[in-house]
């Protein structure tokens, strides 16, 4: 599997459908560990969501806890 960057996500996705790909849902399919993500002024939510290779989320779900990060 591989992990899924979730980027200001209010409600999480459903978990038993392939993730989207979208700003809000980034996706990391290639092995990376780390990336530089843009975001505009203000306060953001980031949370990590482990997906399998359909991008559907594990059962049961291996997420991280939601951080948040303040862009000035």
């Amino acid at each position: 599997g591989h992990h899924h960057l979730l980027v200001d996500v209010e409600q999480l996705p459903a978990m038993d459908q392939p993730l989207p790909t979208s700003d809000q849902v980034r996706h990391f399919g290639k092995g990376q560990t780390e990336t530089r993500i843009s975001l505009p002024a203000g306060r953001h939510s980031l949370q990590l969501l482990l997906g399998d290779k359909n991008h559907v989320p594990l059962d049961p779900p291996v997420i991280s806890e939601k951080i948040s990060v303040t862009v000035e």
